[in-house]
């Protein structure tokens, strides 16, 4: 088993939208409640920041553990994302990509034996180690489309309802 070139390519740039929609927008901005009880922009690259590293720890025990299982991921329940959201989002932007960087290297430097290891997660059954590259990345791209909806309510370019 290989890893398909779009899951490379997509691990690999994916993320560099979220450079170019935070470049577009000012601090008060990211900051915004667009929505009552729902996270604003800077929250939303918090999680991802968050969820990058928990993502990159599980994968980690899949490697090391056979029939490895997982919990949904909770950030709210999360001490660590509520870190991260305290942070500003240069720092979290530099994270990202430095975490992006440790995950594609991780990926790229898989082989077929290792690409099959399977880690359960308890609400969406066995994912092999290519598989949960695929859902990582359905996952970011979910937060992209939310970061972007957010941001052209904020210019006044979308409805607010988009960001749901």
């Amino acid at each position: 088993m290989e890893l398909p070139d779009a899951t490379k390519i997509r691990l690999q740039s994916q993320h560099l939208t979220i450079n170019d929609l935070f470049s577009r927008l000012s601090e008060d901005q990211y900051d915004q409640q667009i929505i009552p009880e729902k996270w604003t922009i800077h929250q939303q690259l918090a999680h991802l920041v968050r969820y990058q590293e928990m993502f990159f720890e599980r994968i980690q025990k899949i490697m090391v553990s056979f029939n490895a299982v997982f919990q949904p991921y909770v950030a709210e329940e999360d001490a660590l994302f509520r870190e991260m959201a305290q942070m500003n989002v240069p720092e979290l932007l530099k994270k990202l990509q430095e975490m992006r960087e440790t995950i594609n290297s991780f990926y790229l430097g898989l082989n077929s034996g290792e690409l099959v290891r399977k880690g359960r997660h308890t609400q969406l059954g066995n994912f092999s180690i290519a598989l949960w590259a695929e859902f990582f990345l359905l996952h970011e791209a979910h937060h992209i489309f939310q970061i972007l909806c957010m941001s052209k309510h904020i210019s006044g370019q979308g409805p607010e309802s988009a960001a749901d």
